[in-house]
């Protein structure tokens, strides 16, 4: 009887485990005009004439999740604002980088890696996050005023 109320228990573990593990996200895809208004015009601005592939909403935050056809991926905020911009190891453009970074954190990049390219940022509430192609990879960790607070080798 003991093995027999063992074997059940297992099963039922085992089953309470597979349903568990088998839900997907509940990430949803959403249409591009579903996006906040400050999202949409982001990506217009920063990469217009770039197809969208896909959008996503996203529990928690950052709360939208844009793939673009060029490969790189935004994520922007539940109002909004962006939270992450991912080249997927190809450089973010110019024009990005200045309007959305701290002088400080160019110029820093610039003087102690000058032949590295960022490939991806974000920001937190401790400040940015800038990422370089480099080897080994390195990541950096700015504060809001754009001073130096880690650097991460990879």
């Amino acid at each position: 009887m003991k093995l027999k109320s063992i074997g059940i228990v297992t099963i039922l573990l085992f089953s309470v485990m597979g349903i568990f593990f088998s839900c997907d996200d509940d990430d949803k895809k959403i249409v591009y005009n579903n996006l906040p208004v400050e999202s949409r015009h982001f990506i217009e601005n920063y990469f217009s004439g770039v197809d969208v592939a896909s959008v996503e909403k996203e529990d928690g935050e950052p709360h939208y999740k844009v793939e673009l056809a060029n490969g790189f991926v935004l994520r922007f905020y539940r109002n909004g604002g962006w939270q992450e911009v991912d080249g997927n190891g190809v450089e973010i453009p110019g024009p990005v980088l200045y309007d959305l970074l701290p002088g400080a954190i160019l110029t820093y990049v610039a003087q102690e890696y000058p032949d590295a390219s960022i490939v991806e940022i974000s920001q937190h509430s401790y400040g940015y996050e800038v990422n370089l192609e480099t080897q080994p990879e390195v990541k950096l960790k700015f504060n809001r005023d754009g001073g130096i607070i880690t650097e991460i080798v990879d």
